[in-house]
C-alpha cells in the first residue's frame, strides 16, 4: 500500500492472494538467490513459510516455500501430463494415497500453523519461526537443501515470538504460551540448557521487542496487560530493569520507533494505542506514560512504527475491524514536547508541517484522480452525443433513398 502524506490516505498498489489466512510477516532484502530484492515471508495455518518477490506485479505463486506439503509428487505428475498432452497421449492419473488424511510433510517443516517469523538484519539470509507445534526452526532460504538449518525444541507450549536481536546475529528471543522468555544462541540447535537463558512472566507472551537505542534491552508484552523489560547482559535470573500493567485488558503487540530515542507503542484488544517514553523512569519504578487514543478500528493485534527516517512520526495500527488507522505523531503537542530532538538524526520536529495555512507545491494527488474522472466523463459524454447525431443522419438518408 501506499500513503499520501499530505491527503493522509492509503492507497493499494498491488496485492498477493494468499492459500491460507496470514499469521505472521516478515520482511526481507535477500531472496533465494542470493540477490537483492523486497521480499516478504508469510506464515499462515498451513505449516509452510512462503517467500513472496513484493516488486512482481500479478504474482502467482512465491519464489519458495520453506517447509509445509510436500508437492512435489503431485508437481512432477502435472510436467508429465502437459508432455503428454502435447504429444497427444493418455493423461496419467493420480495414484491412489493410502493415507489420505495424513498429508506428507516435507523433511525438517513444522508440523502445526507458523505463528511468528523474523528476518535477521545481521545474517540477512536466515529467517526464525515460531510455531504451534512448540518448536523454533532456523531456515537459510539461500541453502539449496529444503531442511532448516536448526531446530530448537525448548518450548513446552505454542511459540507465539520470535525476534532477533538488532546487533548480534546470533542471539535470538522467543517467547511461548509456556510462560516463558528465552534467550538461545543461533548457533547451537536442539535442547542445550547451557545455550538457552530464561525468565518466567505472568501470563502467555504475546509480543517481543528490542529496544534499537539500547541493545540490550529486550522487551515483553504479556496477555494479562503486563509490559517487562530486561537487560540481557542480567537475563539469568536477574530482576527486570522495570514491569507494570499498561493495558487492563491485555497488550497486543509492543514496538519501539526505530528512528525516535525512548518512543515505544503498545496496542491492545481495548482498541486503544498507548505511547511511552521507554528511557524515562519514575520514582515508582514505571516508564513515563505519554497518552493513548482510541484509533476506531476495532480490537488491536498489530501496531508499527514506519522505518523510514523521512517519515519517522507515523504510527500504524490494526486489528478485528477491516481498516488500518495511521496516527501521525507530529499533530500531537504532548508528544512534540516529550521527544523533541529525540530523533536519530539530531534533527527536530518542524512545526511547519502541521500550519493549515502552509501551501504546499506537491501536486493534489485526489485533484489529479477527480480531474482525470472529470475529463473521462466529458469525454464519454461527447463521444454518446456523437453517436446519437451519426444515427439521426444515417436514419435521414435511408427515408430519402426510399422515397
Amino acid at each position: 500500500m501506499l500513503y499520501a502524506p499530505k491527503q493522509g490516505n492509503l492507497y493499494v498498489h498491488h496485492d498477493i492472494p494468499l492459500p491460507a489466512f496470514p499469521l505472521a510477516l516478515a520482511h526481507g532484502d535477500i531472496g533465494p538467490l542470493g540477490t537483492a530484492g523486497n521480499f516478504c515471508a508469510v506464515g499462515t495455518f498451513d505449516c509452510g513459510i512462503e517467500i513472496w518477490d513484493l516488486d512482481i506485479l500479478d504474482v502467482l505463486e512465491p519464489v519458495c516455500t520453506l517447509g509445509g506439503m510436500d508437492t512435489r509428487a503431485e508437481e512432477e505428475l502435472i510436467h508429465i501430463n502437459m508432455a503428454r498432452a502435447a504429444a497427444g497421449k493418455k493423461l496419467k492419473k493420480k495414484k491412489k494415497n493410502q493415507n489420505k488424511n495424513q498429508p506428507k510433510l516435507k523433511d525438517g517443516s513444522h508440523t502445526d500453523a507458523v505463528m511468528a517469523l523474523s528476518w535477521n538484519k545481521v545474517h540477512r539470509q536466515v529467517i526464525a519461526s515460531g510455531s504451534a507445534d512448540g518448536t523454533v526452526k532456523l531456515w537459510d532460504i539461500t541453502s539449496d537443501s529444503a531442511a532448516p538449518a536448526g531446530t530448537f525444541t525448548h518450548h513446552r507450549d505454542k511459540v507465539q515470538s520470535v525476534a532477533w536481536h538488532p546487533m548480534e546475529g546470533t542471539i535470538l528471543a522467543t517467547g511461548s504460551f509456556d510462560r516463558s522468555v528465552c534467550l538461545i544462541d543461533a548457533r547451537t540447535a536442539g535442547n542445550s540448557k547451557s545455550n538457552t537463558k530464561s525468565q518466567r512472566i505472568p501470563a502467555d507472551c504475546e509480543s517481543l521487542a528490542w529496544d534499537p537505542f539500547r541493545e540490550q534491552n529486550l522487551t515483553c508484552a504479556s496477555e494479562d496487560g503486563t509490559l517487562t523489560c530486561w537487560d540481557v547482559r542480567k537475563f539469568d535470573g536477574g530482576e527486570p530493569l522495570w514491569s507494570f500493567v499498561a493495558h487492563e485488558f491485555g497488550v497486543s503487540e509492543v514496538s519501539y520507533n526505530p528512528n525516535v530515542r525512548g518512543l515505544m507503542a503498545t496496542s491492545s484488544v481495548d482498541q486503544t494505542v498507548a505511547l511511552w517514553d521507554a528511557h524515562t523512569i519514575d520514582s515508582s519504578g514505571r516508564i513515563k506514560a505519554c497518552g493513548s487514543k482510541d484509533v476506531k478500528v476495532g480490537k488491536l493485534y498489530s501496531v508499527s512504527f514506519y522505518p523510514s527516517k523521512q517519515q519517522p512520526w507515523l504510527l500504524t495500527a490494526a486489528g478485528g475491524g477491516t481498516e488500518i488507522s495511521i496516527w501521525d505523531l507530529t499533530r500531537e503537542k504532548m508528544i512534540r514536547d516529550a521527544f523533541q530532538g529525540r530523533l536519530a538524526n539530531g534533527s527536530y520536529i518542524d512545526d511547519s508541517v502541521n500550519d493549515e495555512n502552509e501551501v504546499s507545491t506537491e501536486k493534489d494527488f485526489e485533484a489529479m484522480m477527480a480531474a482525470a474522472e472529470k475529463n473521462k466523463s466529458i469525454q464519454k459524454s461527447n463521444d454518446s452525443s456523437a453517436k446519437k447525431s451519426k444515427k439521426k443522419k444515417g436514419k435521414a438518408k435511408k427515408k430519402v433513398y426510399k422515397r
